[in-house]
């Protein structure tokens, strides 16, 4: 009796897992899962790239570009179930375009954080270079009295 059951349990597991299984391999990705995934890993790294100063005009034409792959893989998850080449196809589109948006998003970023040290590297350096100024004017003020009196006092001798 106890047999009986666990048979009928194991040949229910077999026919459920049958029933479930589906083309892909557990574990695996498919192209256009690789593609999905690299899209959403270019939006990111472009959305850093504007929080970190880019100009917008550069990140206008990478979304751009973006929506452009965004497209191709819509197309690819549309031909999926009837054409899987014309899908590979497309989600190769996808992927390519996406990674190359992916490269130029990182070198905008790394510019921005570039541009954005420099400007911070040199409002500091007016800042430290005006307080010390007037630091030495402020110490040093005495001397510069006594400097332009001597002027004048040589000017009134030499008339």
């Amino acid at each position: 009796m106890r047999f009986r059951q666990l048979a009928l349990l194991g040949t229910l597991l077999i026919l459920i897992s049958s029933l479930s299984a589906t083309d892909k391999a557990l574990g695996q990705s498919t192209p256009v899962d690789i593609a999905q995934n690299k899209i959403v890993q270019a939006f990111q790294i472009l959305q850093q790239a504007d929080l970190d100063g880019a100009s917008p005009a550069a990140v206008s034409q990478l979304a751009s570009s973006l929506n452009l792959a965004l497209s191709y893989e819509q197309s690819a998850i549309q031909l999926l179930p009837t054409n899987k080449t014309g899908s590979g196809v497309y989600a190769s589109l996808s992927l390519n375009l996406s990674t190359t948006t992916t490269v130029q998003a990182v070198s905008l970023t790394s510019t921005a954080r570039t541009q954005t040290l420099l400007s911070q590297i040199g409002a500091y350096s007016l800042a430290l270079s005006t307080g010390l100024g007037s630091t030495l004017l402020v110490i040093e003020l005495h001397r510069v009295k006594n400097f332009v009196r001597k002027i004048r006092w040589r000017r009134l001798r030499i008339e």
